[in-house]
C-alpha cells in the first residue's frame, strides 16, 4: 500500500470528516489518521494520488498531497 499525507483545508467537522473517510474506503484504502484542527489526512490506498485526489474532490473536498 502507499502512504498518502494530504492537506485538506475545507475538512472542517465530523461530517467533513466521514465524507472523507468513505470516499478512501470506496477506494479499498484507508484513512490512518485525520486531524481536523491541522486539516491533515493520512491515507494508506494502492491507487494513485491522481485518483485519490479524484475521489475526495467528487466528496466535495479539495485535496493536496503535502510531501
Amino acid at each position: 500500500m502507499k502512504k498518502f499525507t494530504l492537506l485538506v483545508p475545507e475538512m472542517m467537522c465530523g461530517h467533513c470528516e466521514k465524507r472523507i473517510r468513505e470516499a478512501v474506503s470506496s477506494l479499498g484504502g484507508n484513512v490512518i489518521s485525520l486531524d481536523l484542527e491541522t486539516k491533515i489526512a493520512v491515507v494508506e490506498t494502492e491507487v494513485s494520488s491522481e485518483e485519490l485526489l479524484k475521489k475526495i474532490d467528487e466528496a466535495g473536498y479539495k485535496a493536496e498531497i503535502k510531501s
